[in-house]
């Protein structure tokens, strides 16, 4: 086992296929021998819901179906093929992994339709269940439930559902419920889904909704309902489905706690707390009353780098925000984050395919912040290890290191502005885009970390007093006036950046995208350097388009105003300049720093490279430097500074950490 154990939870989501029914421990000792480490919970990923909607109890031995022995009935992974696991082996299992100190949840999907060696197979109790199969804005079934729709008796599925699960949780006696994709939140955005007589049917008496309630079977008038419902009741929409998701979330978590166990929820499809709300209709604020005692952030930037979900999407920054935004939203609850390492059902593999990457979220998810009265803490609580087997020992030792590095330090100073997130931003946020599609929050901040702002760190109003150096604050037209005064009033450099008509007293420096009144501004008060803004040629106010689509997926983006990429990079240039943080100083803009105090003369710093080729950006830190300690697992050599600067060789779309110690 590992001799340093890493400053934070560990998890593992792993199906029965990373186990040997025909050991007489199940695999579990050779198991956490290869791994090295007992991790704290470990989750079985039995991909349907007939795992649950379908127990029969435990009097009898019985056959599990093949898509609960591997995700979507796959044949094999790397270790072995697909075994036929009976219920009494799969609760010997979760007493054996028990009996070393592990935390044994299972989780469910919405998905039961799978395909066993070729052949098509569908779970038999959701399929003889046809009322509460998901349905698409055309009323087209797909092969997935609605967990918030009614049975044919008129009694909610969730209940059903509820009782059913605890009878699993205490017959294998489980720990906890993981609720995945699709049971944490819908599967489709709420824009696409699900519009049938039945969701329809309970918004209508929830939100006193004067709609058309009768249209399954008609894919014509279907589709006009589904178009006036999010055309003209967009906001009641959402609300009536974060409402549903509270109310099911709320049964599940009494249910479970009654029962001693614990609960957790995905984040929906990697949203932040916005998206979640307009575009899958769940409010995580509403989660955590609940009673979800932890959420699996979906951070899965890494494996969209490289095509996860079938096309390349750069979401790296954006899992990154979204973590921060996560935290400040919901400060108070655990957040644990997917370490993406491969999933042979879905046909990818960051780990053995492109370590480089896989390392640097590793790094960058142990390093975003909240601020807080006590000081900066980590906003993940540790690494979900996704999925967890066919994993060789050695890249468990990497991980682990990787995660040792990631979560051993905290700021003592932070080098680079703070980011504000306010909650009573949130309650405007909504219709704002919908007015004038802005850039969100969200969003704003994740264009300006891809083009290299230092952004690492977030800290609610209520505790800006303990924020002692520069602060920005993204769309300061959202503030409520207590807020904004109380931003303006901070004794520290304060960087805004929002509309042009945002209603802000004159600023010392400014940057704008051009004079359009929808245009964005950056706006320097009490900047902290002499540094200069960069120039950038202003550009005319984009209009909106007449078709304005929602994307059917979370690798798609919102429609936003068109904004100049090249007024965005100059508003990230000058974050970095006007910061603390270390300079390249010979032109690498492949490279991206962040850097922070760990004690005095302290500086922990970490550079990644964009490239696809090495690259030694040099860094001048302002201050001699008197040692370089590495702490990733690259450069191989000691690192020799010269008076104030460093360079370093850095890893193809990779990053290396050093411990930098200065006079």
């Amino acid at each position: 086992m590992s001799e340093s154990r890493p400053n934070c939870q560990r998890w593992m989501w792993i199906e029965l296929l990373g186990f040997d029914n025909t050991e007489p421990d199940y695999h579990v000792g050779a198991f956490l021998d290869n791994a090295g480490l007992v991790p704290d919970v470990l989750t079985f990923h039995l991909c349907c819901t007939d795992f649950v909607n379908a127990h029969e109890g435990m009097d009898r031995e019985i056959v599990l179906p093949p898509d609960v022995c591997a995700y979507g009935a796959r044949s094999y992974n790397a270790e072995r093929r697909r075994q036929e696991w009976t219920n009494w082996q799969f609760r010997g299992l979760v007493q054996e992994l028990q009996r070393r100190g592990i935390q044994v949840y299972c989780s469910v999907m919405d998905i039961f339709v799978s395909n066993v060696d070729g052949q098509p197979r569908r779970s038999p109790w959701s399929d003889s269940h046809p009322e509460v199969w998901a349905v698409r804005h055309t009323g087209e079934a797909g092969g997935t439930i609605g967990p918030l729709k009614r049975l044919a008796d008129g009694t909610y599925y969730e209940d059903y559902f509820v009782a059913k699960l605890r009878e699993v949780l205490t017959d294998y006696g489980f720990d906890g419920f993981h609720g995945a994709d699709g049971i944490a939140g819908p599967r489709r955005p709420v824009s696409h889904a699900d519009y049938s007589d039945d969701m329809v049917g309970q918004f209508a008496t929830m939100m006193d909704a004067d709609v058309d309630l009768h249209c399954d079977g008609d894919a014509e008038r279907a589709e006009a309902r589904a178009q006036f419902i999010w055309s003209s009741l967009r906001r009641e929409w959402c609300e009536f489905h974060a409402i549903r998701w509270e109310q099911m979330w709320t049964k599940i978590c009494g249910a479970v706690h009654e029962l001693g166990k614990r609960t957790a929820f995905n984040n929906v499809w990697t949203q932040e707390p916005f998206g979640a709300y307009l575009r899958f209709g769940v409010d995580y604020r509403r989660i955590a009353r609940a009673g979800v005692d932890a959420l699996i952030l979906e951070t899965v930037g890494a494996g969209n780098s490289i095509g996860a979900e079938g096309v390349p999407v750069e979401l790296r920054a954006d899992m990154n925000m979204m973590l921060a935004f996560m935290k400040a939203d919901l400060p108070g609850t655990p957040l644990v984050c997917l370490n993406c390492t491969g999933d042979t059902t879905e046909n990818w593999d960051v780990l053995n395919h492109l370590p480089p990457v896989c390392e640097r979220e590793h790094y960058l998810l142990g390093s975003m912040f909240l601020q807080d009265a006590q000081g900066c803490h980590h906003a993940s609580s540790g690494p979900v290890v996704c999925l967890a087997d066919g994993i060789e020992a050695p890249q468990w030792r990497w991980m682990d290191h990787n995660w040792l590095v990631a979560y051993d330090q905290e700021p003592s100073r932070l080098l680079s502005p703070t980011v504000l997130w306010s909650e009573a931003a949130l309650e405007t946020e909504f219709g704002d885009y919908v007015e004038h599609r802005t850039l969100t929050r969200h969003k704003l901040c994740t264009k300006l970390m891809f083009h290299g702002a230092p952004l690492h760190c977030v800290v609610r109003p209520e505790h800006l007093g303990a924020v002692t150096g520069a602060l920005f604050v993204p769309r300061p037209e959202l503030l409520p006036e207590a807020e904004l005064q109380a931003v303006l009033a901070h004794p520290g450099m304060v960087v805004t950046m929002g509309r042009n008509d945002a209603p802000l007293p004159p600023a010392d420096l400014t940057l704008a995208e051009g004079d359009g009144p929808e245009q964005l501004c950056l706006r320097v008060y009490r900047p902290a350097t002499d540094a200069a803004l960069p120039e950038v040629p202003p550009v005319p106010q984009a209009e909106l388009a007449d078709e304005r689509p929602d994307p059917p997926s979370y690798i798609y983006d919102l429609y936003f105003r068109p904004t100049s990429e090249d007024f965005l990079r100059a508003c990230a240039q000058a974050l970095t300049a006007l910061s603390d943080v270390p300079q390249v100083v010979n032109g690498v803009a492949e490279a991206r720093v962040l850097a922070y105090e760990t004690a005095p003369g302290w500086v922990r710093v970490l550079i990644g490279n964009e490239a696809y080729w090495y690259m030694q950006p040099q860094l001048d830190f302002g201050r001699e430097i008197l040692e370089v300690r590495i702490a990733s697992h690259f450069p191989g050599k000691p690192i020799i500074p010269s008076g104030t600067t460093l360079a370093t060789r850095v890893p193809p779309r990779g990053m290396v950490v050093l411990d930098v110690k200065l006079g």
